[in-house]
């Protein structure tokens, strides 16, 4: 397993834009004591219970959870009750290996196809879509070539493609 950071209430922090940026703004992510813990009543709640995540929580769905709104940053489309849910039915090592694979896929669309302004684009992108989608974008992805003007152009292309042949 690697060591991808995590939010405690589900909050997909390899997969944010503040994880992803270089230099002093950087945040760690939640689980390596990050921005946002110290405020983080989720946090605390699952430190005294010492647990790793909200969903492994006996009294998951709380109100406590219940009051935390989308991510400020990023349109992530209720991915911390997403979360959280999915770690309460299927484990959280079910979870992180899948998460895993996204925050894998992740670098590898932010090395490939970021013509410079798609950080944020890329990162919604692989908090909102279902894994077999993604999987799929970046396997077609994979024959782009161009300057990344023109890779960048494309793969938004496939994107567009293979969310409109989802719905």
């Amino acid at each position: 397993m690697s060591d991808y950071a995590y939010g405690y209430c589900g909050m997909p922090c390899a997969l944010c834009t503040r994880y992803r940026t270089a230099g002093e703004s950087r945040c760690p992510g939640c689980s390596h004591n990050g921005y946002y813990t110290e405020p983080c009543k989720v946090h605390h709640c699952c430190k005294e219970k010492g647990i790793a995540h909200c969903g492994m929580c006996g009294g998951f769905p709380c109100a406590r959870l219940g009051k935390m709104g989308d991510f400020s940053d990023l349109n992530t489309n209720r991915v911390k009750e997403r979360t959280c849910s999915t770690i309460a039915e299927s484990g959280f090592e079910s979870w992180y290996l899948e998460y895993e694979e996204r925050a894998d896929l992740l670098t590898a669309a932010l090395e490939r196809y970021n013509n410079g302004r798609m950080k944020r684009f890329l990162c919604e992108l692989f908090i909102q879509q279902d894994i077999g989608i993604l999987r799929n974008i970046m396997r077609k992805a994979e024959v782009l070539s161009g300057n990344p003007k023109e890779i960048g152009k494309a793969f938004q292309e496939i994107v567009k493609s293979a969310i409109s042949e989802r719905a």
